[in-house]
């Protein structure tokens, strides 16, 4: 291949995909593409909702008609008829909807099943984002102190420094070391659970995302009216009620019997030595003596009242949820403000005074790293704070049913 065709497929390559070796970024919305593009999850949701679809529609399919062929042989006398179940109780069209109900029904419930799994894999997805954070302040922390040391040791050659302070910084180092290995634990125990929601064969090695926290959050009431309208486990409840009820309609006109017709020919004998074809017709009507329905309507009227009680204990629950949920990301919410205006500051002042104090000869050693410790002690707890923020973010949203949060 020349050098000119061999530049633009070079630059073509390097454009539509990544080079052997390159760590890619994922993001929240890529994990979540790839999770419900190839997840047996979502597949499964599907495949239900078109189980319920299919039961319904063969639930009103017409009676198959029937034939019927005699012959009498005291008397020629031949029969063939056809038989026609004719849906006049309009106990068909009851079904009909009942069954459109209950397939609305299974897709909200499809749907709630799937929301809850999109709300795991946004945890799992946070938690490795926070978990490869703490590693990354553990990592700068390392750096800092490796700085420290490298000039303690040309301090220390040059005869202006203590060989106690090397140590005592290479011990710090050596600790520090020891923390950043079990933070590299956490991140690669993080990832593995975030590619268990994954399809076969994906590989995470670095997740990208800012842990942030919404400004705002709707009130109470308007988050609850909200969810009772978004919630598809409450949604199904209604659907499933409103199958209930027309199934009952349909098992009361159990009472009103559909007729058979009956039409076909007959050929017999009129006469001696002389026989004749003519058509024949009937109609046949079973009469709703023992069976009316009773028995059936009755249960549908029960799973009626116990459908309505489930919703009543379940638009309860979704109140006290998206309560919970609302209370414990305002208080999350408030701790992550109120530490971030009294530390972050100050742990820089703090920080930087130690420093110039060290190296006047103001403070000892120690002091100036504990001022690193605590410096970074201060960052691994604001972090700590604001992942738990966004796990409440995500709590609320799996309450609310839908994002809760701008």
């Amino acid at each position: 291949m020349r050098l000119q065709t061999r530049a633009p497929a070079c630059v073509l390559l390097a454009l539509c995909g990544p080079l052997p070796g390159q760590v890619v970024d994922w993001t929240e919305a890529r994990v979540m593409e790839k999770f419900l593009e190839q997840s047996p999850y979502a597949r499964e949701a599907k495949a239900k909702a078109e189980s319920a679809r299919a039961e319904a529609a063969g639930r009103t399919l017409l009676p198959n008609p029937g034939a019927i062929g005699s012959r009498e042989g005291a008397g020629y006398a031949a029969f063939f008829q056809l038989e026609q179940s004719l849906p006049v109780s309009g106990r068909r069209g009851l079904l009909k909807q009942a069954g459109a109900a209950a397939v609305e029904a299974a897709e909200s419930d499809a749907a709630a099943v799937l929301w809850s799994l999109r709300m795991d894999v946004r945890r799992a997805f946070y938690r490795a984002v926070a978990a490869q954070t703490r590693e990354g302040v553990l990592a700068d922390g390392m750096r800092e102190l490796e700085e420290v040391i490298r000039i303690l040791r040309a301090r220390e050659r040059e005869g202006e420094g203590s060989r106690y302070d090397r140590l005592r910084a290479e011990r710090e180092l050596a600790e520090q070391r020891s923390q950043w290995a079990l933070a590299r634990s956490d991140t690669a125990q993080a990832r593995a659970a975030l590619t268990a929601y994954l399809p076969a064969g994906v590989s995470i090695q670095r997740v990208a995302a800012a842990i942030e926290t919404p400004a705002m959050v709707p009130g109470l009431e308007e988050l609850a009216r909200r969810a009772l309208s978004r919630r598809a486990e409450y949604i199904a409840e209604q659907r499933h009620m409103e199958r209930y009820r027309l199934e009952t309609r349909a098992a009361e006109r159990l009472r009103y019997p559909e007729p058979v017709a009956i039409a076909g020919i007959k050929r017999g004998d009129v006469a001696p030595g002389r026989t004749e074809t003519s058509p024949a017709i009937g109609i046949r009507i079973s009469l709703p003596v023992f069976n009316k329905g009773q028995t059936e309507a009755a249960h549908w009227r029960a799973e009626q009242e116990r459908s309505a009680a489930r919703r009543e204990a379940l638009e309860r629950r979704i109140r006290a949820e998206v309560a919970v949920a609302a209370l414990a990301l305002e208080a999350r919410t408030a701790a992550v403000d109120q530490y971030r205006r009294e530390v972050n500051e100050v742990g820089a002042d703090l920080t930087r005074i130690a420093r110039v104090s060290y190296q006047e000869g103001q403070i000892g050693i120690l002091e100036l790293l504990d001022s690193y410790r605590v410096n970074r002690q201060a960052l691994l707890r604001l972090l700590d704070l604001r992942a738990l923020a966004k796990e409440a973010v995500i709590e609320l949203d799996r309450a609310v049913g839908e994002e809760a949060t701008p």
